[in-house]
């Protein structure tokens, strides 16, 4: 009897959430748009960002005045904003500002406080939904109009993109029902009943072409996204310890899909082994014993796996071990190179070889948002350093700094970066 899996749950549901229409556009009463101009430019950049090696990053808005937004996300052309109600009675509001004009276009209230915002640029629709509350409100990013919402407590949306959400809705104690819907109408294109115990493996977003679902029983199905079509299916046939105890030293298992593959690391008795099976029919591709163990993900060219007490590089073509390192808690794949993080609270970095494990340059407090690399001023509180890979020549210029107490709250989508500001309002800029 297949035995079952401890699953990471990739699931994006708010807080990594069949279709009501509803017509509750209501407009708020915009607050003045708050451009940003010379003074504001240099509170919140300050006067180390005055001339950055090539050029520079240029200010282009502040939406919010002094009031933080809840969530902001950034399209190709505009900022999106949610701001709570001032009571518990009151709606809150999602704005647009278009860029890089600064202004704002519209704003709508919405029922339930906003915590995240999702923007599908393909078919332009904005979700907007709470970490808390269960509604989920989907809007016309253009003009603001409410095209359709959902009010179910057991529904979460695990993806938005190209036209199509993708919902999980559970149904009692043993099922659950995927569903692909229109972004614009909540039209249901497929469903499908799935256990209530399994998970989406895939980061649906990275691989937008399958649903790859891993049951509590080791079962696997991979689903075509565009109408639910079975793509192949298989068992891995693994059992989790009663407890992990929080610790790989013990008996361990961990499941995760990366690129075209489904890796399966384990510990029992002492013994060790890792298993790549290939998507959809789960092939073997390769198996090892003695290696470490953790969990595996792409690192560019090669393979990581890290169990957050160290990180080791695995060649894809048969999962041998490159290198291992006790340094480092993590990595990740950015414009600068593979970026790895020490094990300290406030992780320093560096850019390491993926082939060998190389320290190549080192980082400091840094961390990579889309293209962009931030890194923490060493000597003024709350300075960040802004940073782009030019890509003609492949070389990291400093473009500028900005005041923030989140900078890991920035987002960035070329050419704008937007973060929170140490001052209130949720900055924008024009990277080179």
């Amino acid at each position: 009897m297949p035995d079952a899996v401890p699953l990471i749950d990739l699931d994006v549901a708010p807080p990594r959430p069949t279709a009501e229409p509803g017509a509750l556009h209501r407009q708020l009463v915009p607050p003045r748009p708050v451009l940003v101009l010379g003074v504001l430019a240099a509170v919140l950049l300050g006067p180390a960002a005055a001339a950055p090696p090539g050029p520079g990053m240029v200010p282009v808005l502040a939406a919010g005045g002094g009031t933080p937004a809840a969530a902001f996300t950034l399209g190709p052309s505009a900022l999106y904003t949610a701001t709570f109600g001032q009571n518990p009675n009151s709606e809150s509001g999602v704005r647009r500002y278009d860029l890089p004009a600064g202004i704002q276009s519209w704003a709508t209230a919405v029922p339930q406080n906003v915590q995240a915002l999702t923007l599908d640029a393909a078919s332009g629709v904005l979700l907007a939904r709470s970490g808390s509350d269960p509604r989920m409100t989907f809007l016309d990013a253009a003009d603001g109009t409410i095209l359709w919402h959902l009010e179910s407590a057991d529904t979460s949306a695990v993806a938005l993109l190209n036209g199509k959400v993708l919902l999980r809705t559970d149904i009692g104690d043993t099922t659950a029902r995927l569903a692909v819907v229109d972004a614009r109408t909540g039209a249901q294109a497929w469903s499908r009943i799935v256990d209530n115990r399994s998970e989406i493996g895939n980061d649906v977003e990275e691989t937008p072409d399958r649903i790859v679902v891993i049951g509590r029983d080791g079962h696997v199905t991979t689903l075509r996204f565009a109408d639910g079509a079975l793509l192949g299916e298989g068992d891995l046939g693994v059992r989790p310890p009663a407890q992990l105890r929080g610790t790989v030293l013990a008996d361990y298992v961990a499941v995760a899909v990366a690129g075209e593959r489904i890796y399966v690391s384990r510990r029992e008795r002492g013994r060790t082994s890792l298993i790549a099976y290939g998507l959809p029919a789960l092939t073997v591709d390769w198996r090892i014993t003695g290696g470490p163990v953790g969990t595996v993900y792409g690192c560019g060219p090669v393979l990581c796996i890290s169990d957050t007490r160290w990180v080791s590089g695995l060649d894809p073509a048969d999962g041998s071990v490159l290198w291992s390192d006790p340094a480092w808690s993590a990595t990740q794949v950015t414009p600068q190179g593979l970026i790895a993080y020490d094990q300290s609270e406030d992780p320093e970095s560096v850019v390491i070889d993926p082939w060998t494990g190389a320290v190549l340059r080192w980082l400091g407090h840094a961390f990579t948002v889309g293209e962009v690399g931030l890194r923490a001023d060493t000597r003024i509180a709350g300075r960040t350093w802004v940073s782009v890979t030019d890509p003609g020549d492949g070389q990291v210029h400093t473009v500028g700094s900005l005041d923030s107490a989140a900078p890991y709250g920035c987002e960035a989508r070329a050419p704008y970066l937007a973060c929170p500001t140490t001052a209130g309002p949720t900055g924008v800029w024009r990277l080179p």
